[in-house]
C-alpha cells in the first residue's frame, strides 16, 4: 500500500490489532481468566469457532491514565520517524487529498483516540480497559472486539503475518482482514445481547459515534485521513462476508493463513474469490536532478479509487479502481520538493487505457503544474509533486467514495448468498449502486451514516434490483 497509508500510520497507530509497537515487554500468560472479560471471551470463542489456548492478561485503568497511554508522544517519535511522516505528508499533498497546513501526526492522533474504550497488544500479549469495569453493553462490546483479535493473535501470529506483510507492501490487506474478522465477532456478539443491552449499545454507539466525530471535525482532521482509518472497518467485514457466501467460514482462517497481499482484495472482493494474481510492475525511473526518497512502494488499488474520487464521480473512480493489475511508485525529492511517481497497469489493456484517462480527468482539477500523466498502452505513469501552499482540499466528500464502494461490496455478498456466481453478483452489485435510484441512499448516508434510509428510497431501489438481476444474469449466466 502506498506510504502514505501505511508508512505514517505504522509510525502513529495506537497499539490496536496487528498496529502494535515491537519494543514492549511480553506479558506472561495468566492461568485464569479475569472474572469480568471470562464469559465475554467464551462467546468470543463460541462465535469465532476457535478456543482460546490460554487466558488474556488484562490491564484496567482509569480515563487519565488510558488517554495518556493511548495518545501519541511527539516526544518519542525518532528522526527516521520525522522523516517518514514527513515524507507521508508531502506525499498526501501531492495527491490533493489534504491542504497545505495539516499536521497527520496531530490528525491520525486524534482519529485512533477518539471514543477508543479497550485494545489488545500482540506485543504484550495483553488487553488494556479504559474504565474498572465493563458494565455498559458499548465497553463489553468493544472488549469482544479485542479479545477476537486475541484470539487471532494465539492461533496464527498477528506480529509474525505483520511482519511478512511489511515486507510485501501488503499491510493494509493485512489489517483489513484482522479488523473484519474483529468487527464481524463483535456484531454478532452485540446481537447475542438482551433486547435492552442491545439498544442501550445502539444508542451508546450512536451518541459516541457524533462525539467521535464532532471531536476529528473540531481538531480539523481532513475527511480524506478519515476515511483511510476507517476503511479496513467498514470494507473489510464486506470482503469477508463475501468470501463466508463463497466458501464458508473456513475460508476466514485461509484468509489468516495465506493474507492477500494487494487493496483490491477489500475494494473488489471479486477479484479475492476469483484469486487473481496481479502484475509485478517495474519501478519507474528517475530523471537527472531527481533523488529518491525511501524505497520503491506499491500506490494501491484502494488508494487510486480515493485519490480519483476526491475531484471525480466516484462510480468513474470505481470503474478505473476496479480496472487496476498492479503498480509501483516511487517518491523522490526535485529541488527540495517531494514528489511521487507511479507506474500502473489494468488487468488488461483497456484497462490500462480507463486508468490512465481517469488520471488525466483528475490531474486537470489538480493545482496548476502538479500533477501529470503519461498515458501509454503499457503503462499509465502518474508524477505529482507537493504544491506546499498551493495545495487545496479535495472539493468531493471523502466518505461519499467510502460510501459508494462499501455499498456496493454489501451488495456483492448478498448477491452471493443467492447462491450465484461472482460475475453476476458483480455484476448485479455495480448496477445498483450506479443506478439512479441509489443515489439517494448514498447522499443520505453521507450527511448521517448512523441514520436509516427514507423507507420510499428503499422501495424505489427494491423495485429495481430485479430487473438489473435479470439483465446480469442474462448477460453473464446463472452457473
Amino acid at each position: 500500500m502506498m506510504l502514505l497509508v501505511v508508512g505514517a500510520a505504522a509510525i502513529v497507530t495506537a497499539p490496536t490489532g496487528a498496529g502494535a509497537a515491537n519494543t514492549a515487554t511480553t506479558a506472561s500468560a495468566p492461568k485464569s481468566w479475569d472474572p469480568r472479560l471470562e464469559p465475554i471471551a467464551n462467546k468470543v470463542a463460541e462465535l469465532r469457532k476457535l478456543n482460546f489456548v490460554h487466558p488474556v492478561a488484562a490491564e484496567f485503568l482509569d480515563d487519565a491514565a488510558f488517554d495518556k497511554k493511548v495518545a501519541i508522544d511527539k516526544g518519542k517519535l525518532t528522526k527516521q520517524d520525522k522523516a517518514d511522516i514527513a515524507r507521508a505528508q508531502g506525499q498526501l499533498r501531492a495527491v490533493g487529498l489534504i491542504g497545505p497546513d495539516v499536521d497527520i501526526v496531530d490528525a491520525m492522533s486524534s482519529l485512533q483516540t477518539s471514543g477508543v474504550l479497550a485494545y489488545y497488544d500482540p506485543a504484550t500479549k495483553k488487553i488494556t480497559v479504559k474504565g474498572k469495569s465493563i458494565d455498559d453493553p458499548a465497553t463489553r462490546v468493544t472488549v469482544a472486539h479485542e479479545l477476537t483479535h486475541a484470539l487471532q493473535d494465539q492461533h496464527f501470529d498477528l506480529q509474525k503475518l505483520e511482519k511478512d506483510a511489511a515486507k510485501a507492501h501488503a499491510s493494509t490487506p493485512l489489517r483489513t482482514v484482522v479488523e473484519g474478522d474483529a468487527v464481524r465477532i463483535q456484531d454478532d456478539y452485540a446481537n447475542s445481547l438482551s433486547k435492552a443491552d442491545q439498544d442501550a449499545y445502539e444508542q451508546e454507539r450512536s451518541n459516541a459515534s457524533q462525539q467521535a466525530r464532532s471531536e476529528v471535525d473540531a481538531k480539523g482532521v481532513p475527511e480524506s485521513l478519515s476515511v483511510l482509518f476507517e476503511a479496513p472497518y467498514d470494507l473489510g467485514p464486506t470482503m469477508l462476508q463475501a468470501v463466508i457466501a463463497k466458501e464458508g467460514e473456513h475460508g476466514i482462517d485461509g484468509l489468516f493463513e495465506h493474507p492477500p497481499t494487494a487493496d483490491a482484495s477489500y475494494l473488489t472482493p471479486s477479484t479475492l474469490l476469483e484469486h487473481r494474481v496481479f502484475k509485478n510492475v517495474a519501478p519507474p525511473a528517475l530523471a537527472a536532478g531527481e533523488k529518491r526518497s525511501g524505497e520503491p512502494d506499491v500506490f494501491g488499488a484502494f488508494a487510486l479509487y480515493q485519490v480519483l474520487a476526491s475531484r471525480l464521480d466516484p462510480g468513474a473512480a470505481l470503474t478505473a479502481a476496479d480496472a487496476w493489475g498492479g503498480d509501483s511508485m516511487v517518491t523522490f525529492t526535485r529541488h527540495g520538493t517531494t514528489c511521487l511517481r507511479a507506474r500502473f497497469v489494468g488487468k488488461t489493456g483497456d484497462g490500462t487505457q480507463t486508468i490512465g484517462a481517469a488520471l488525466a480527468q483528475w490531474a486537470t482539477q489538480m493545482p496548476a503544474g502538479a500533477a501529470q500523466v503519461d498515458g501509454k498502452a503499457d503503462g499509465a505513469t502518474l508524477t505529482a509533486c507537493d504544491p506546499g501552499a498551493n495545495a487545496t482540499e479535495a472539493p468531493n466528500r471523502a466518505l461519499t467514495a467510502l460510501i459508494f464502494a462499501g455499498n456496493r461490496d454489501s451488495l456483492f455478498s448478498e448477491v452471493l448468498k443467492q447462491g450465484l456466481p461472482v460475475n453476476v453478483a458483480s455484476c448485479a452489485a455495480d448496477g445498483v449502486v450506479r443506478d439512479p435510484s441509489f443515489a439517494p441512499v448514498i447522499a443520505a448516508a453521507t450527511d448521517d451514516p448512523s441514520a436509516s434510509p427514507d423507507a420510499g428510497v428503499i422501495d424505489a431501489v427494491r423495485a429495481r434490483v430485479p430487473t438489473i438481476l435479470q439483465g446480469c444474469v442474462a448477460s453473464h449466466g446463472s452457473t
